[in-house]
């Protein structure tokens, strides 16, 4: 069994406490739009920006951090950067997110160490085990999905909340995020059940209106918030 740690910024903690259930925009590396889309939704309000492109070369990626870096911190917005170490590096980036295919989350808080660098490291996550093996290794957060089918996954089931309920029963305190066909009218149920936010691709870079898709998840997940800080329902009428 692995212990629960705190995050070692605190950075994440603080924005939690400042805004409540935290909202990420992760990019969309096909979208013609994809920084305006993601400026527009930094004016509106996201709480995270994570700049996403697993076929676009470490150059590329680089070169839409320079753009987007600076808007985010324009609006109060964290920027993580998906899988390159290196590139969240190289531009100051607030974390990084690590997954299957990235450097071992381990290996990345020795180089930090090394570098005397700190920043928030994510893991993506899809069961306890992994879950496990990554709050071993240092995760300060978790990315848990795939919760519902999504378009970004074809062909792959959703593990639905109760991933989330079993992940938070498992370290009550360690934040974590939810991904995953995430809209409007699901993210309030994955707030109920433990998450501390959502990320999400095309309920943003999808909507007709880039402002009222963001007021609309906001509002969702401020529901879900209310619900979960209400005494269980025992069935019974006052």
């Amino acid at each position: 069994m692995t212990e629960e740690r705190a995050p070692a910024t605190s950075n994440w903690p603080a924005l939690v406490a400042a805004r409540g259930p935290l909202l990420c925009l992760v990019t969309d590396e096909q979208h013609p739009a994809l920084v305006e889309i993601a400026r527009q939704a930094l004016e509106a309000g996201i709480d995270l920006l994570q700049l996403r492109g697993p076929s676009l070369s470490a150059a590329r990626l680089y070169e839409l951090a320079v753009i987007l870096g600076p808007l985010a911190r324009q609006h109060g917005a964290r920027l993580i950067i998906n899988d390159r170490l290196d590139v969240a590096l190289a531009v100051g980036a607030d974390g990084v997110q690590l997954g299957r295919r990235s450097l071992p989350l381990a290996a990345a808080r020795t180089l930090l160490q090394r570098c005397g660098q700190s920043l928030l490291l994510g893991a993506s996550v899809h069961s306890l085990a992994e879950a496990e093996e990554a709050v071993a290794a240092g995760a300060d957060y978790l990315l848990a999905g795939t919760i519902f089918p999504s378009p970004s996954h074809p062909g792959q089931a959703g593990a639905g909340v109760e991933l989330l309920e079993r992940l938070r029963a498992r370290w009550p305190r360690l934040p974590l995020l939810a991904i995953g066909g995430l809209s409007a009218t699901n993210a309030a149920r994955v707030i109920e059940a433990g998450a501390d936010g959502i990320a999400v691709i095309s309920a943003i870079y999808g909507a007709a209106s880039v402002a009222q898709a963001v007021d609309a998840l906001r509002q969702a997940l401020a529901a879900g918030s209310q619900a979960r800080r209400q005494p269980p329902h025992d069935g019974q009428s006052a």
